[in-house]
C-alpha cells in the first residue's frame, strides 16, 4: 500500500513528480487495467461532490481480477477554493475519504493526490502527514525571493545539456521567460535545440527563439517605453489590448516604470549609482554616501539589493530621460489616470496618446 499526497504552489514539479509517483506504483504497460484517474479539477459544489464520491468508489473498488490497483486524484481545487471547503457534504465526504486512509487501503490499492493548494489545518492533510508521503513543491510568493530559485533551475538545465550561456544571455532569457517552471522549461529545451551542436548559447540565440510569456510582453514594452522606441511601444501596446490585458493594469506598468526612472534619474544626478560600460555586476557601482545609505535603510526595498542586470538596465533607461521631462511625465500620468477612470474616451485611445507623449522627443 501507498499513499502518496504530492502539492504545492508550483504547478509544473507538482504535476511532474505526482505523473513520477504513478508511473513508479503503476508502470505505463499496466495503466490500462490498473489506474483509475480522477479529475480534481472542479468549479461547483456538484463536481466536487461528484469527484470526491468518485475518488472513494474507487479506492473501495477491487481492482479487475483481483490485482493491484492505483487511484490518481489530479488537479485536486476542492482544498484551495473556500467556498467548495466549507461545505457540508464536502466537508463530511473528505472525512469519509479520510477515515478510509487511516484504516487503511485494501491490499495491493494505492492513492496518489496531487494538488496545487491545500488547508493544512484541515482534517484531511493532517491525516496525510500521519499515513502518507508527502511532497511538497512551493515557490515564493514574492518576485525577489523566487528568482534567484528560477534562475538556479534554468542554469541547472543548461548545465545538464551541456551548454554555456555568453554574456547576459541567462539573464535576456529570465527576462523573456518570467517565473513560471513549466514555461522555463519548456523554453529552456527548446533553445538547447535550436543551438544544435554549439555548446555556447549567445544574446541572439535567445532574441531568436525564445518566447515571451504574458509577463515578459510587458516587461517589453516597458523596455520599449524606457528606451524611447516610439514605433516599438505602439505596436506592443496594440498587441497588448488585443490580447484582452486590462488598460488599468497596463496603465500601472506604466506608471511603475516612471517611478523607477524618476528615481534612479535622481540617483544618477546624486552620483549615488554609476553605470560602468561593461558587462556583469561589475558594470553597476553604488556609492557609500551616508545619506543614500540612510535613505535606502528606509525604504521597503532597498534598491542596493536588486539584481545587477536590472538596476543597469533602468539606470541606463533613465539616462534617456531628463529629471525636468520626467516632472513633465509625471502630470500627464496623473491626468491620464484620472482620464481613464472617469472620462467616456476609449481607454486604449487614452494609453496610445499617453505613450506618444512620454516617449516622443518634443
Amino acid at each position: 500500500m501507498a499513499i502518496k499526497l504530492i502539492h504545492g504552489t508550483d504547478e509544473y514539479l507538482v504535476s511532474h513528480h505526482a505523473r513520477k509517483a504513478v508511473n513508479a506504483l503503476c508502470p505505463e504497460s499496466e495503466q490500462t487495467l490498473g489506474l483509475e484517474t480522477v479529475n480534481g479539477t472542479v468549479k461547483t459544489i456538484d463536481e466536487a461532490v461528484a469527484a470526491l464520491k468518485t475518488c472513494i468508489g474507487a479506492l473501495r473498488t477491487l481492482g479487475l481480477f483481483g490485482g493491484q490497483k492505483t487511484v490518481w486524484f489530479r488537479d485536486v481545487s476542492i482544498f484551495k477554493d473556500k467556498t467548495l471547503s466549507k461545505n457540508d457534504t464536502i466537508k463530511t465526504l473528505l472525512g469519509e475519504l479520510a477515515d478510509d486512509l487511516n484504516k487503511g487501503l485494501p491490499d495491493g490499492h494505492h492513492l496518489v493526490v496531487s494538488t496545487y493548494g491545500v488547508d493544512k489545518r484541515s482534517v484531511f492533510y493532517k491525516t496525510c502527514t500521519a499515513v502518507a508521503e508527502v511532497e511538497v513543491y512551493d515557490l515564493p510568493e514574492q518576485d525577489y525571493r523566487k528568482r534567484p530559485i528560477i534562475r538556479e533551475r534554468a542554469q541547472k538545465i543548461f548545465k545538464k545539456a551541456g551548454c554555456r550561456l555568453q554574456g547576459g544571455a541567462l539573464d535576456l532569457f529570465l527576462e523573456k521567460v518570467g517565473l513560471d517552471t513549466r514555461l522555463l522549461v519548456m523554453e529552456a529545451n527548446k533553445l538547447v535545440l535550436y543551438i544544435g551542436d554549439r555548446s555556447e548559447i549567445t544574446p541572439e540565440d535567445v532574441k531568436a527563439i525564445t518566447s515571451s510569456s504574458a509577463e515578459a510582453i510587458t516587461w517589453d514594452f516597458t523596455d520599449a517605453l524606457g528606451e524611447r522606441r516610439l514605433d516599438e511601444a505602439l505596436k506592443i501596446l496594440r498587441q497588448l489590448i488585443f490580447q484582452g490585458e486590462s488598460e488599468v493594469g497596463i496603465m500601472h506598468a506604466i506608471e511603475n516604470l516612471f517611478q523607477n526612472l524618476t528615481q534612479f534619474r535622481a540617483y544618477l544626478d546624486q552620483s549615488w549609482l554609476r553605470i560602468g560600460s561593461g558587462y556583469g555586476a561589475q558594470a553597476v557601482r553604488w556609492s557609500q554616501d551616508l545619506d543614500m545609505q540612510n535613505l535606502f535603510d528606509q525604504l521597503p526595498s532597498d534598491p542596493r539589493k536588486m539584481h545587477w542586470f536590472r538596476v543597469a538596465k533602468i539606470g541606463q533607461q533613465s539616462k534617456n530621460y531628463r529629471a525636468e521631462e520626467l516632472g513633465g511625465c509625471r502630470k500627464r500620468l496623473l491626468k491620464t489616470h484620472e482620464q481613464l477612470v472617469s472620462s467616456g474616451v476609449s481607454k486604449a485611445l487614452l494609453l496610445e496618446m499617453l505613450v506618444i507623449q512620454l516617449v516622443a522627443k518634443v
